[in-house]
């Protein structure tokens, strides 16, 4: 007899920035991508809000330029716990982001 393990979902935050020079159909494009690989693995996108762009700390090398600004984006996710690293993994390497920070909601 097999004893199926319990599932346990989590709420995540996820926040990324987008180089500023992206226009509103670039931006959506990449939020519906990250949303389908959310699908991908077993997720769902609770809510998900765009903060504008905002000058950055210090500048950073991505995409073979330096930023000085950025759009940020914030997404509250759920995520199946044994999801969440294959799921940051593919995040992590998508090339249209600068950077990304996924954390779990408290």
């Amino acid at each position: 007899m097999k004893i199926p393990k319990e599932v346990i979902k989590r709420k995540y935050e996820l926040t990324y920035l987008l180089p500023a020079g992206y226009s509103q159909a670039e931006q959506e494009e990449v939020a519906a991508e990250i949303e389908a690989q959310v699908k991908k693995h077993k997720g769902q996108v609770m809510s998900s809000e765009v903060w504008g762009k905002k000058a950055l700390a210090y500048r950073i090398k991505a995409h073979k330029k330096f930023h000085f600004e950025a759009v940020y984006v914030h997404s509250v996710l759920e995520f199946p716990s044994s999801q969440v690293q294959s799921f940051e993994k593919i995040v992590g390497l998508e090339p249209k982001l600068i950077r990304h920070l996924l954390v779990v909601a408290s």
